[in-house]
């Protein structure tokens, strides 16, 4: 499985422009990493944000793992 991290600029999702682009597995785990390392967001209990917040830690963790 490929992993890789892209840098977009712009005024809007639709608008931006890639910046960079790396498939470097130490650039992408260093990336992953520090995601990760972010402390929990506030969710106000809300269990549908809760479960967002942990599949993209998980996410995180998949990435990180697959780049060792």
């Amino acid at each position: 499985m490929t992993t890789f991290l892209a840098l977009y600029r712009g005024e809007s999702v639709s608008t931006a422009k890639l910046l960079a682009l790396t498939a470097e597995p130490a650039l992408v785990r260093d990336f992953a990493t520090r995601l990760s390392e972010n402390p929990l967001r506030e969710q106000d209990s809300d269990p549908v944000l809760e479960g967002l917040e942990r599949g993209r830690r998980r996410a995180l963790q998949l990435v990180k793992s697959g780049t060792e």
